[in-house]
């Protein structure tokens, strides 16, 4: 069902050449971050940066470039800076203590 499935947000590499022996059909696909099938793309003001996966090469990418996918994220998978989710802390610091009233 569409419910269990995983997307991903992706670049395709530009090094085409490299990759075309792997594949001749399909662009390699660069996964950045893992989304839903709904979430919008994060805001990105400007070009970026992103090393491939697997020829390690890197390139300039625009906002504009960037695709929502339906895939699973690699085993080794570690989100792009710019699409990391911020973990939110529900429980107060450890040296936060309670005050007690008498």
């Amino acid at each position: 069902m569409w419910e269990d499935s995983q997307y991903c947000w992706v670049v395709f590499c530009k090094k085409r050449f490299y990759h075309l022996r792997q594949n001749l059909f399909h662009k390699h696909r660069i996964p950045l971050g893992v989304t839903d099938a709904i979430s919008s793309r994060p805001v990105i003001d400007a070009r970026f940066r992103v090393r491939c996966d697997d020829c390690g090469k890197e390139y300039l990418y625009a906002p504009s470039e960037v695709l929502r996918y339906e895939q699973e994220p690699p085993e080794s998978f570690q989100p792009h800076p710019l699409f990391r989710e911020e973990e939110d802390s529900a429980e107060p610091p450890s040296n936060v203590k309670s005050s007690e009233t008498n």
